[in-house]
């Protein structure tokens, strides 16, 4: 099981803000999935999607736009061939009001001993009891914060493996909210509050293969919406 991570060259139709950019990438990436009589309805299933993205770079930081006629990157990862297969074909050359793909280039990620993941961009919890997403500073403790990100981060990894783990396997060694104040996007016409993490990762095999996935999956929830993308770093 191997996780692929595609690089996506834009180029951009209208000017789009750093808030928006998260949720006008995922519109882009809904839309390729109509074009694949195979996945069409996938984007609507309630299933977890197995795949994530980071937010267009670089970024102008005086005026924290996207500026129309001009080129981005973005990353994407994915678990499986068949979905890396899906976006190779399908996202090349799709398009929305707002961008235009120009070029899609995959390659794996290899797995080796990783030291931490930390976020690239900012995750979302939805913490038990809760029928939507609502930020957690707002009852809830950041033992418990991180409590859920362990806990979902294992069944992931059960789901998508068909393996039953330990519920009480210890999956990170040091645990660290990076932003000093909680970092606002755009959803669905909402301003919506997530962090940014650092997480140092267990020797144990059965943390290092948990580590590895999430690097496809995305930490926590709304990995298909852009939120949750980790990156990493491998023991030295």
């Amino acid at each position: 099981m191997e996780v692929h991570e595609i690089n996506v060259k834009v180029y951009i139709l209208q000017d789009i803000t750093v808030e928006e950019a998260l949720e006008a990438l995922s519109k882009l990436i809904d839309k390729s999935f109509y074009k694949n009589k195979d996945l069409k309805n996938f984007h609507e299933e309630n299933k977890m999607k197995n795949y994530c993205f980071n937010s267009l770079y670089p970024l102008n930081i005086k005026t924290k736009i996207y500026e129309k006629g001009c080129i981005y990157n973005f990353q994407l990862r994915c678990i499986g061939f068949k979905l890396r297969d899906h976006f190779l074909k399908f996202l090349a050359n799709e398009y929305t009001s707002k961008l235009k793909v120009l070029i899609c280039q995959s390659k794996n990620i290899y797995k080796k001993p990783i030291d931490r993941i930390y976020s690239i961009t900012p995750l979302m919890v939805k913490m038990p009891g809760s029928e939507k997403i609502i930020y957690w500073r707002n009852g809830y403790t950041e033992d418990e914060f991180f409590e859920y990100i362990r806990t979902t981060s294992i069944k992931k990894y059960e789901v998508l493996t068909g393996e039953g783990l330990d519920k009480n396997l210890k999956l990170f060694n040091y645990m660290k909210i990076d932003n000093k104040k909680p970092i606002a996007v755009d959803f669905k016409g909402k301003r919506i509050l997530g962090d940014k993490v650092t997480l140092s990762v267990e020797t144990n095999s059965d943390a290092q293969s948990i580590a590895y996935i999430l690097l496809g999956t995305g930490l926590a929830d709304m990995c298909p919406r852009g939120y949750g993308f980790m990156n990493y770093q491998y023991i030295r």
